[in-house]
């Protein structure tokens, strides 16, 4: 299940090279606006629970694609920086959701929601991890690990002084 670095990074570079994952919320909208017209000139709920559907899909991952072409753009570009995390994870009914809090000396710590390409993360509270930034003093755009790729799903947090323990 696990692939290397690379292996991780050349899955999302299809998506990258050719804009889909630039505009991938934007296939969902579309398919929920055609949904809607659908669900009127049919005069039936089942297009409309699809365009609901496709349409909450497209406004939830408005910011994972272009997380993903910022993250490889850097990762091609830039050098690393060397920093630590730590990763916790949330266990729910039928799915797990996977947190990193990124540290770095001269950055302040950040969190982000992310979801694992082709790896399994454990928790843990400190590992070495090379962290990709679009600018400096940015939230990070990447983070690598011995064993993954971690892209934010979403924009990244600052932690605050009061949220650590």
């Amino acid at each position: 299940m696990t692939g290397s670095i690379d292996e991780q990074i050349n899955l999302l570079r299809p998506g990258v090279i050719s804009g889909f994952a630039a505009r991938m919320h934007l296939w969902f909208i579309g398919g929920a606006v055609l949904g809607l017209i659908a669900a009127l000139v049919l005069w039936h709920p089942v297009p409309l629970m699809i365009a609901v559907f496709l349409g909450l899909v497209g406004l939830s991952e408005r910011h994972c694609g272009a997380n993903i072409v910022a993250a490889i753009m850097a990762y091609d570009s830039d050098t690393p920086s060397q920093g630590s995390i730590a990763i916790s994870i949330s266990a729910w009914d039928s799915s797990d959701t996977f947190h990193v809090t990124v540290r770095e000396s001269e950055h302040p710590d950040w969190v982000y929601e992310f979801i694992p390409q082709g790896w399994k993360p454990k928790v843990c509270f400190d590992s070495p991890a090379k962290i990709w930034r679009a600018k400096n003093g940015s939230a990070p755009v990447s983070v690598i690990i011995e064993d993954g790729v971690m892209i934010p799903r979403y924009p990244a947090k600052l932690v605050s002084a009061n949220d650590t323990p």
